[in-house]
């Protein structure tokens, strides 16, 4: 696939994907598929510093033009975005938060307590979603509690980390919601971190084979034939 030529049409936008349905994340568009597909990690010269070092590059005719850039970059823009709707970020999402979390609650019994610790319980799923070892917060958005949740309700959440079925007769422990929670978000996340790394891709540094020729010729002048041969 070659640059499109100057006066080309912009390029097909990426769709946003819908966090009510995350396991069934939008395919991109072919022009992106195509790149993602080709893009490796390849140590050579880098054309930003000049030093050598492993970078994601991408076959020369396959380099972004400013167009699919622009696009790209909305689109991981839009998606960073969609991250920071955390309770942390605003009062709506700390609102809907609570929301969701209390109906959880009221629809599910808990395998652990009675329901006169449910201000307690509340708390605690808060803490879990709010706080992080790195001490960040609020890093879980509220539309992927909510997934984590109808993840849950459907009972398909997996297994949990000593490798056993989630008991999906009571409502999971906050831990457990959080750990659901971020690979909803990790969906999302992971696109974005893809999509940038496209953008940084630079082009494959490729030696014709007359120039690989004369590379191992001259090798066999400066290396010794025993040496070789060893």
């Amino acid at each position: 696939m070659g640059l499109p030529t100057i006066g080309a049409r912009a390029p097909e936008r990426i769709q946003p994907p819908d966090v009510r349905r995350l396991h069934r994340m939008p395919s991109l568009p072919a022009w992106v598929a195509s790149r993602v597909a080709s893009m490796k990690d390849e140590p050579q010269r880098s054309t930003a510093d000049g030093k050598c070092r492993t970078i994601p590059t991408l076959p020369a005719n396959l380099i972004l033009n400013e167009a699919e850039r622009a696009e790209i970059e909305r689109h991981a823009t839009d998606l960073d975005a969609l991250c920071r709707q955390t309770p942390a970020d605003g009062d709506e999402w700390e609102a809907a938060t609570l929301i969701i979390i209390t109906k959880l609650m009221l629809a599910l019994p808990s395998s652990t307590q009675n329901e006169a610790g449910a201000e307690a319980t509340g708390e605690a799923f808060q803490a879990a979603l709010d706080d992080v070892p790195t001490c960040r917060r609020a890093d879980v958005p509220t539309w992927a509690v909510a997934a984590a949740v109808r993840r849950w309700y459907r009972g398909d959440c997996g297994e949990n980390e000593r490798g056993q079925r989630y008991d999906y007769h009571w409502r999971p422990s906050p831990a457990e919601l959080r750990k659901i929670a971020l690979v909803e978000k990790w969906r999302v996340q992971q696109r974005a971190q893809t999509l940038r790394k496209l953008i940084a891709a630079e082009p494959l540094i490729e030696f014709s084979e007359e120039h690989c020729a004369a590379m191992r010729a001259r090798l066999t002048t400066i290396i010794p034939r025993g040496a070789r041969t060893a």
